[in-house]
């Protein structure tokens, strides 16, 4: 490692920007159904319909499994960054109080 010289930083800034960015991807996926029942179920209140249950059905008759991750791509890019970005500030700003790196 240490014969890479300054390779080896820029070596190291890059894994942990792409490990970060698996990371969001994994969060993204993880948590987008949830968010559109979320969101389904904050419209279904305002029209007077049913319950957990009821919306679940209504989304699911929309597009079958896939509804669940309709916005998904949007999703990526948005909060993906955001957690991306997250994470590598956080990692940075341990590295500059000579905390040692994530992972």
């Amino acid at each position: 490692y240490s014969a890479l010289g300054a390779y080896a930083a820029n070596l190291a800034f890059g894994v942990e920007v792409a490990a970060a960015f698996s990371a969001s991807v994994v969060a993204c996926i993880m948590s987008h159904p949830g968010d559109v029942l979320l969101t389904a179920s904050y419209k279904s209140k305002e029209n007077g319909a049913g319950g957990f249950f009821a919306t679940v059905s209504n989304i699911y008759d929309r597009g079958g499994f896939k509804a669940f991750f309709r916005g998904l791509n949007a999703r990526f890019i948005h909060v993906g960054f955001i957690i991306t970005s997250q994470l590598v500030i956080y990692d940075q700003i341990k590295q500059a109080l000579g905390l040692a790196a994530s992972g």
